[in-house]
């Protein structure tokens, strides 16, 4: 295959990546590009990264919005469960007081998680419709009880506006927590000689599997011909980071482990619609949406890289490397340009490259993250989530 020669460059960076930072070959994947976060966008762009489900592949290709995505195949697969629990706080409170309190639900800064929604139902009603108050908390003490119709019940108000449209996702934890947890973390720094190098990935949670990533360019084919070039020679890198952290945040509070517990430990039937076409085949089997999650990332700060490859490179391949540059250069794609990042390449008289990468000690980089399985991810939410279909359906007979 025309791209073997860059994998097997590739299969030999994961592994010396896995072994200069401790991390396992059971769950890492590369990500790439490794732009920094900055501040600005500093939320929205964390949490793409947990919001995309990874690829089988120990390199992801991250496109902020490309792919399957963690929170719309949820809000989908949600759309696709019947709740054991028939009741229904709007016909409890009536449609006017139900309106008016959807309004409110849906006006709030920071969405409310379900729990609260009997107390703070409770609250406005007092203010509102005095008269419906205990029957609408006492409703919605009920709703608690079933984990399918909780679900529905937080996303329809909690993270929907009152249009009905879905609010953007959250996560437990948000970018200044990890830039807080990433300036305590510790350095690190390794070697990595691409002519000594193990290329054996077929132990890894791939078994091997390794595709979609770039070439020697952000954005650049790996099977063009100066990619296949640099990584048919010998390459070395030395690399110095003044802080790595794993990573770890909790959906919001519009996830629900229960409910996506019930969802996976059971194949057919309750709590799956009928009349859906979404299926645990079609979500968690082979060929499912979402079969793996992001565990927690790992995010780096003050990157010193050296990159040296000892291929000769004619004066207009050069040109090529140096005019493509700002897209960021193997192993991180960290373009340069900002008070960020900065990327430079030369070459010496023989053709020779170097490349020089260097990011802020303050500003956060991810350059990978830990998969789990949609089994492991849950844990034993299903098993706890069989246990209360099983006292529910003892309380509905």
């Amino acid at each position: 295959m025309a791209t073997d020669v860059f994998k097997t460059l590739q299969d030999g960076w994961y592994n010396g990546l896995v072994s200069g930072l401790g991390l396992d070959v059971g769950t890492f994947q590369v990500v790439q590009p490794n732009p920094p976060i900055v501040a600005q966008s500093g939320n929205t762009v964390l949490w793409s990264y947990f919001n995309n489900i990874p690829p089988f592949s120990l390199t992801q290709h991250y496109t902020a919005s490309g792919g399957n995505q963690f929170y719309s195949d949820y809000r989908a697969l949600m759309s696709a469960l019947e709740p054991s629990s028939s009741v229904n706080p709007e016909k409890v409170i009536g449609k006017a007081t139900y309106k008016k309190w959807v309004s409110y639900v849906t006006s709030l800064a920071t969405p409310p998680p379900i729990t609260s929604y009997p107390t703070l139902f409770r609250n406005w009603a007092l203010l509102n419709d005095p008269g419906k108050a205990n029957a609408g908390a006492s409703a919605y003490a009920q709703v608690l009880l079933d984990p399918i119709l909780s679900a529905q019940t937080v996303l329809l108000l909690s993270y929907s506006d009152a249009a009905g449209n879905p609010k953007d996702p959250d996560w437990s934890l948000d970018y200044s927590d990890l830039t807080t947890q990433l300036k305590n973390a510790p350095n690190q720094a390794f070697n990595f000689d691409s002519s000594t190098a193990n290329s054996n990935v077929s132990k890894s949670w791939t078994a091997g599997g390794n595709s979609g990533f770039f070439g020697l360019w952000g954005g650049s084919s790996s099977s063009s011909s100066v990619s296949k070039q640099f990584a048919s020679s010998r390459v070395t890198v030395s690399a110095s980071m003044a802080h790595v952290l794993q990573f770890s945040a909790s959906p919001g509070n519009w996830y629900s482990s229960g409910a996506m517990g019930l969802a996976f430990a059971n194949k057919t039937g309750n709590p799956w619609s009928s009349s859906s076409s979404i299926t645990w085949d079609n979500t968690f089997g082979s060929n499912g949406n979402m079969q793996r999650f992001a565990a927690n990332l790992i995010a780096v700060a003050g990157m010193q890289i050296k990159v040296v490859s000892e291929a000769s490179y004619s004066t207009s391949e050069q040109t090529e490397i140096h005019n493509n540059s700002h897209a960021g250069l193997w192993p991180f794609y960290s373009s340069g340009g900002g008070s960020s990042s900065s990327n430079s390449v030369s070459f010496n008289q023989s053709g020779q490259m170097v490349v020089v990468i260097n990011t802020s000690a303050t500003v956060p980089t991810v350059i990978g993250m830990n998969v789990l399985s949609a089994g492991e991810y849950l844990g034993h939410s299903s098993e706890a989530a069989t246990i209360s279909a099983k006292a529910l359906s003892l309380v509905a007979h």
